[in-house]
């Protein structure tokens, strides 16, 4: 009852004093923070959701006011998900403002789930940002994680930070320092590694960060559909710990520098410490930035005795998973088959 009541209130002040109640709203509402607060809108939340997470920062003083004073603005439903860095003195309206209409107020860059160092440079280059400023950052050490001064010193390492750029929605200051951004994205990662079962699960399967993540990176570039990125993982478990190569299209591409429809054989002879087809076991890093559904299912790989898969080419985006390799030779078969037919 309490925050009927709580609303009901609301709603009679700024019918008792009309124009005068945005104001009278604004001010009770104002929670200034003295320097940037982070703040992360996770996908799916409500308006309620999102004032509770802002109550809990300090950046507001009130959840449900907050609540009825986005829907008196008419921008209850406007607000986006993604990481937020909010300025110093930002009253409700500018926060309003940042968390609806943030590409008016901020730089707002997304990394979808997979993307590549050079393809978050790529939409980094729209956005203002030189390419060679932002690689410059991503080959940095000196950033304040452990995780960044654990990863191995291997000259054939594309880039260093490749892999631990968080694939998300990010909304910064304008003109943004890009080693502050890359900062962000590092920061996303940080909390990841937050989780005692992450530590826990690592321990438990003698996996370093930097190979959960490679292996992540690989199950992302590989699945299509989610519900099989699990079932992927296990075949990349399986071809390690019984000493085959990977042989992993996805790897090539990463070698070639650039994404082909389809793969030739010639492709697959390119020299490249990122050739799974000639190199044993995992590639020297990742080979793009890996989001959740792939670092969970590295983590927890589906148990089974597959060693091979092929896309099927039936437009789903999906596998044939084999045992053998006269199975594996079948799926292929089948798999062309369906590439005529379509």
């Amino acid at each position: 009852m309490k925050w009927i009541l709580r609303l009901l209130l609301t709603l009679f002040i700024f019918a008792v004093l009309s124009a005068g109640g945005y104001a009278y709203i604004e001010h009770s509402l104002s929670s200034p923070a003295k320097q940037a607060v982070e703040v992360e809108v996770p996908m799916g939340a409500s308006i309620l959701d999102v004032g509770k997470l802002l109550e809990k920062k300090g950046l507001i003083r009130d959840d449900l006011f907050f609540a009825v004073y986005a829907y008196l603005k008419g921008e209850a439903k406007g607000i986006r998900a993604g990481m937020y860095e909010v300025p110093p003195n930002s009253s409700t309206e500018d926060l309003l403002s940042i968390l609806t209409h943030g590409e008016n107020n901020v730089m707002r860059i997304t990394v979808p789930e997979g993307t590549t160092v050079n393809g978050i440079a790529y939409r980094l280059e729209k956005k203002g940002i030189q390419q060679a400023d932002f690689l410059r950052a991503v080959n940095r050490r000196q950033y304040p994680y452990q995780f960044v001064q654990n990863i191995s010193k291997n000259s054939d390492r594309k880039y260093l930070l490749e892999g631990y750029l968080f694939p998300i929605t990010y909304n910064l200051p304008k003109k943004e320092n890009p080693e502050k951004l890359v900062d962000a994205m590092l920061r996303q990662f940080a909390k990841r590694l937050e989780d005692p079962s992450v530590k826990e699960q690592l321990q438990r399967r003698h996996l370093a960060v930097d190979q959960w993540v490679t292996i992540a990176s690989i199950v992302e570039r590989e699945g299509l559909d989610r519900e099989e990125l699990p079932r992927i993982a296990g075949v990349i478990e399986n071809r390690l710990r019984t000493g085959k190569k990977l042989q992993v299209d996805a790897t090539v591409q990463y070698a070639l520098g650039k994404q082909k429809s389809r793969l030739l054989y010639k492709d697959l002879k390119v020299k490249s410490p990122y050739n799974t087809y000639l190199i044993n076991g995992l590639p020297p890093g990742p080979i793009a930035n890996p989001g959740d559904a792939a670092l969970h299912a590295a983590l927890y790989p589906e148990k089974h005795s597959y060693l091979f898969y092929v896309t099927r080419k039936d437009g789903s985006g999906r596998h044939y998973f084999a045992r053998t390799e006269a199975e594996h030779e079948q799926n292929i078969k089948k798999s062309k088959q369906q590439a005529k037919k379509h």
